[in-house]
């Protein structure tokens, strides 16, 4: 359940999980828009508070995507994406929100959520904090607007998707899977893309997007299962 929406009468506090979706605001090639990893985040988020006990927020949109110039791209710095995530999970804290999972939709944030938990914990060492990377559970070969991405925003935003604009990127595929998170780390590695894309949409389809989402959320859900058997031990 969304907590965006509800009244304070309505929120029940106390021990209670909540999930907090990072996406980021960035090129997705010609066909995708730039809220693609907020958007995808947050539809995970929303869906597994429909199988476990929790709530979600609303996407936080800005992240870390200098690595997407010249293309456009809103970006902080990781440092400021650290603070402003560990403020928000005190304040959940306050409030009664021991167990918070950051949800992230962009490999540009890895260096910001890492270091949340122990910020986090320093100021309140009651509070679970833990940081979960979609992308490493769909069990695919993961790309930039590519077929998978494409294939998830045809499943979960058809309306936002202009397939009729879909091509190719950039297909090195030792480059974009073996060394790939060293590869985006680069703040110049869009340069080697003509259109933004690594990857190639142009054969994406709903039912391919569905399948993705059945296996990410079962592995989501297994993830979150085994994390709070931890806590327990």
């Amino acid at each position: 359940m969304s907590l965006y929406h509800l009244s304070n009468y309505e929120i029940k506090r106390g021990n209670k999980k909540i999930i907090i979706p990072l996406g980021s605001i960035e090129q997705h090639g010609p066909h995708l828009p730039v809220s693609t990893d907020t958007i995808i985040a947050e539809y995970f988020a929303n869906q597994l508070t429909k199988k476990i006990p929790s709530y979600s927020l609303s996407g936080i949109p800005s992240g870390v995507s200098f690595e997407h110039k010249p293309f456009f791209n809103i970006s902080i710095s990781n440092d400021l994406l650290s603070e402003l995530l560990s403020q928000v999970c005190i304040s959940l804290g306050e409030n009664g929100f021991n167990q918070i999972i950051i949800l992230n939709g962009h490999r540009g944030n890895l260096g910001a959520v890492q270091y949340v938990p122990q910020k986090v914990v320093r100021i309140n060492p009651k509070m679970k904090v833990f940081g979960i990377n979609y992308w490493q559970l769909i069990e695919r070969d993961f790309d930039h607007g590519g077929f998978v991405e494409t294939s998830l925003m045809l499943a979960i935003a058809p309306k936002l998707v202009q397939m009729q604009k879909a091509k190719s990127g950039y297909l090195n595929k030792k480059m974009l899977h073996s060394t790939y998170s060293s590869f985006l780390s680069n703040t110049a590695s869009f340069k080697i893309t003509k259109n933004g894309i690594l990857g190639d949409p142009r054969n994406a389809t709903i039912k391919e997007g569905r399948k993705i989402i059945s296996v990410t959320m079962k592995n989501l859900e297994r993830t979150i299962i085994e994390l709070d058997k931890l806590l327990t031990m």
